[in-house]
């Protein structure tokens, strides 16, 4: 009796193993979607929905995030990425934990206004995000690492152009190719040089502070600065190398001279230094450093190139093409979807598993640290 009592133990021992060992749920899960590795902190911004409301990323703590790219004069993938993001708002509706997001890479027409008819008519509930401010907008692009295929968004599908002349569209088409740079010198010698692109800045009148602005978004370099009211910006620290209180060194504004090929430093602020041409360059030096070590536009070495140092900075093309993020519970930049090749299900199946099953990552935060050599 003893030895049936014993071995009926053994038995109840093995069959809980067996349980705990063997269950789905224990199963490593594989996302479809590519992961960001190392996951980092998704940027926060602020920008108007088509209600005329703010909305900040920051508003959605303890949530799974999706945020698509779109436009909405857009004839084919973006109208398909809408569908897309209307079926897992309307499929996953009783997600509490699940916010969908749509932002705008076309801010000249879809403008609050416009922006609430054409989601009404289409019964899409979700925010749409767009800003007056393009400037901002630009800058939120940026952070994303996202470049809106201007040729594309802007060439003639629908009557929104009709009233713009060819000549207009030729100047643009020019700017487009367009590209500036900005040079960073920091105070121990170091050197950066960072690509801008002429298609982030504002339209009409962009300045040497949108350049400064926009480049350092895209290249992740984070940028601290003071307004004055009669100066206008000026720039404080860079990477985290502030200039100090005590002045003992400061920031200094240099313009490149295409014709002498030279940095010379800029006689006015950063706010009267107009873009327009693709020699347009600023740069940023510390005024102890030594100013001979500013690095020519053009010149690349790869330890400059902050740009391929974490696989999450790849740029992605919005207007042919498309982008939707993941942003995990914490925060974090989890997944990406680009194209539409993907399998939607496989889509919803990977935000299933980080509202109820995930554990979370380690994040690494792409804009701490003083991140140059």
């Amino acid at each position: 009796m003893r030895n049936k009592s014993i071995a009926l133990s053994a038995l109840l021992v093995i069959t809980a193993l067996s349980g705990c060992i063997g269950g789905h749920d224990d199963e490593e899960y594989e996302f479809h979607g590519l992961e960001f590795d190392p996951a980092s902190p998704a940027p926060d911004f602020t920008l108007i929905d088509q209600n005329g409301d703010d909305v900040s990323m920051s508003d959605f703590e303890d949530k799974v995030v999706v945020l698509g790219f779109i436009f909405t004069n857009c004839p084919d993938v973006c109208q398909a990425l809408s569908a897309n993001l209307h079926h897992i708002n309307t499929e996953m509706a009783e997600e509490e934990d699940l916010v969908v997001l749509s932002m705008t890479v076309d801010p000249g027409r879809d403008t609050p206004e416009h922006l609430w008819g054409w989601t009404n008519v289409r019964g899409y509930d979700w925010p749409h995000l767009t800003s007056y401010n393009h400037s901002e907008l630009a800058d939120v692009w940026g952070l994303y690492h996202v470049v809106p295929d201007t040729s594309h968004i802007n060439s003639d599908h629908s009557d929104h152009d009709h009233h713009d002349d060819h000549s207009d569209h030729e100047e643009h088409d020019d700017h487009s190719d367009m590209s500036h740079q900005v040079a960073i010198l920091y105070p121990d010698n170091s050197t950066a040089l960072l690509d801008g692109s002429h298609d982030m800045l504002p339209e009409e009148n962009a300045t040497g502070w949108n350049l400064t602005e926009t480049t350092m978004s895209m290249n992740d370099v984070a940028l601290n600065y003071s307004v004055h009211e009669q100066y206008g910006h000026s720039v404080t620290g860079i990477n985290g190398v502030d200039s100090p209180s005590d002045w003992s060194w400061w920031w200094s504004l240099h313009i490149w001279n295409a014709t002498s090929m030279a940095w010379e430093e800029s006689q006015v602020g950063i706010d009267e230094v107009m873009i327009m041409q693709d020699t347009d360059h600023v740069a940023w030096a510390a005024s102890n450093a030594n100013l001979s070590l500013l690095p020519t536009p053009g010149e690349h070495t790869d330890e400059h190139d902050s740009h391929d140092e974490h696989e999450e900075d790849e740029m992605y093309d919005v207007g042919h093409g498309t982008v939707i993020y993941i942003i995990d519970k914490d925060g974090n930049k989890r997944l990406v979807f680009t194209g539409l090749e993907y399998d939607l299900q496989d889509l919803m199946d990977d935000l299933e598993q980080l509202l109820h099953h995930d554990t979370g990552v380690e994040a690494h935060d792409e804009h701490s640290g003083h991140d140059h050599h």
